[in-house]
């Protein structure tokens, strides 16, 4: 599921699932949740108001994307003659030291080793021996440009869990290192009457937690639901 979020918003990726109780064939007491894909690309979207730095050729700018995980978070955007923008990520390809914005006759350098590059991330010189990671960048012709971050999407796998006198729930999906995730429940797929789910790491343990962090791993969370029909969002911030 593609979002979109500006300076200030903070990047999230929602799964939506469907939870029902006996209604759905599964049995009273109960209960059965939809297999959940969600979106390969989340979007960060740059208005001019905001990052000047882009309004014309040259101008260049380095940031950190809020939501991205810490290891690649830090970007360079820059804007060259003919509406040209390029995103590409800070960290130098020699020690991972940040690189500056670009400059004119002198492109993305790295003021620790010496390392430059082209505005669209390719080695100029080096101790680096290789390019910048580069990301899509579209300009919408006007007045902002929308940077791309593939991959950042993920699947949940569901299983009904019998745990004692509570039928629980089991959400199971690969994670991200740097991001935290949570579970949020409501009557109706838009409805603002979300609720924090507590959940469990354990398919008997107390349902206590409302986040845990994620680790480049695959994370099993366990829930208890309390409505007979709604819908469970995973949130990963």
């Amino acid at each position: 599921m593609e979002k979109q979020m500006n300076r200030r918003g903070a990047l999230r990726t929602l799964a939506f699932a469907s939870v029902c109780g006996g209604a759905c064939g599964a049995g009273p007491g109960r209960w059965f949740l939809s297999g959940v894909q969600a979106g390969e690309t989340a979007v960060f979207r740059m208005r001019f108001d905001d990052f000047s730095q882009l309004k014309n050729s040259y101008g260049s700018l380095r940031l950190r994307v809020p939501g991205i995980p810490s290891s690649s978070s830090q970007i360079v955007v820059t804007r060259m003659p003919g509406n040209q923008f390029y995103a590409v990520s800070a960290k130098c390809t020699h020690k991972g030291v940040a690189v500056d914005p670009f400059k004119k006759g002198v492109g993305l350098r790295c003021s620790a080793h010496g390392s430059q590059f082209e505005a669209h991330g390719k080695k100029v010189k080096g101790p680096a021996n290789s390019s910048l990671k580069a990301y899509k960048a579209t300009y919408n012709g006007s007045d902002a440009v929308s940077v791309e971050f593939p991959n950042l999407g993920y699947s949940v796998a569901t299983e009904l869990v019998e745990a004692g006198a509570d039928g629980r729930v089991k959400l199971e999906f690969e994670t991200l290192s740097g991001m935290d995730y949570s579970v949020q429940v409501r009557s109706t797929v838009n409805g603002s009457d979300s609720s924090t789910a507590r959940f469990s790491l354990t398919p008997d343990g107390s349902l206590n937690k409302t986040s845990a962090a994620g680790n480049g791993k695959t994370m099993s969370l366990y829930i208890a639901p309390t409505q007979d029909a709604g819908f469970v969002t995973i949130m990963r911030q």
